[in-house]
């Protein structure tokens, strides 16, 4: 990959901030607070997805030599790093329901494991130079090789609602086809609290979607130059960047720093 100097990276989910607001893109993903990090509002979705998939990667990365019990308890070690107000969670009730959420997922996966293919090795967060100073990144689920030496890439889902596009999965294709030099034949969202297996996608070639992508990281990279970022409910602020801005103005909870993904988390009590 070309070096830049002062690269934007876009991923999906900072894309599709952009794409609902722009001020809200600003606030989540360019705003740092005075230690020069990004702010962050812990939420119960966040957190609920973030202890499952981190699960789900360990025991991925251990070629699932772990029994179900181990894997229980590799949920319930991590989960304590999203506590209480760490994760979002206004009370223990509200918790205990999205705890047994997870643990719903983990066990409807792991009886499931055998529709997945062999993994296929892959490195995290790979790149691609969409545009000059613009990188297209992000980071897979699962990557499976097909029987043909294709790929498959399946987004594990933890939230109740099924995605109303599959950008995400083309996102992933274009950096797999890219990075690994092997067809994406196949790709699928799991939502693992409700299906049995992943749900394929029809997979329509790359090349449109990545013209597509091009046009939007162009727009994108203009409203970086300028650095206007105009929420589209001005002058009544939409609810994230009314959230956020209470954050910027000291009127969140810190919680904790973190150093993986260079964030401040903060509590936000809703009856501020």
């Amino acid at each position: 990959m070309v070096f830049v100097k002062n690269p934007i990276f876009i991923s999906y989910t900072s894309l599709s901030d952009f794409l609902k607001c722009p001020r809200t893109y600003f606030l989540k993903n360019i705003y740092k607070d005075k230690e020069g990090l990004r702010i962050q509002i812990a939420s119960p979705y966040l957190s609920l997805g973030s202890v499952v998939h981190d699960t789900i990667k360990w025991y991925l990365q251990m070629r699932g030599q772990v029994t179900k019990d181990q894997l229980i308890i590799k949920f319930k070690n991590l989960w304590p790093k999203y506590q209480g107000k760490r994760g979002g969670f206004f009370d223990d009730t509200q918790e205990e329901e999205f705890k047994k959420r997870g643990l719903k997922m983990i066990d409807n996966f792991l009886n499931n494991i055998h529709v997945l293919e062999k993994t296929y090795h892959f490195k995290e967060f790979p790149k691609l130079n969409l545009l000059d100073e613009v990188i297209l990144t992000g980071n897979f689920d699962f990557v499976g090789e097909r029987e043909d030496g294709t790929l498959h890439l399946i987004d594990f889902k933890t939230g109740t609602h099924d995605e109303d596009n599959a950008l995400q999965l083309y996102i992933y294709a274009i950096l797999a086809e890219e990075n690994f030099g092997k067809k994406v034949s196949k790709a699928s969202f799991w939502y693992l609290d409700r299906d049995n297996e992943p749900r394929e996608i029809v997979l329509d070639p790359l090349e449109s979607h990545i013209k597509w992508l091009k046009e939007k990281a162009e727009e994108l990279k203009k409203a970086v130059e300028k650095n206007e970022w105009v929420c589209k409910n001005h002058p009544d602020l939409c609810m994230d960047c009314s959230n956020y801005q209470l954050i910027v103005e000291g009127k969140g909870q810190f919680l904790f720093t973190d150093f993986r993904y260079r964030k401040q988390i903060y509590y936000l009590n809703h009856s501020v």
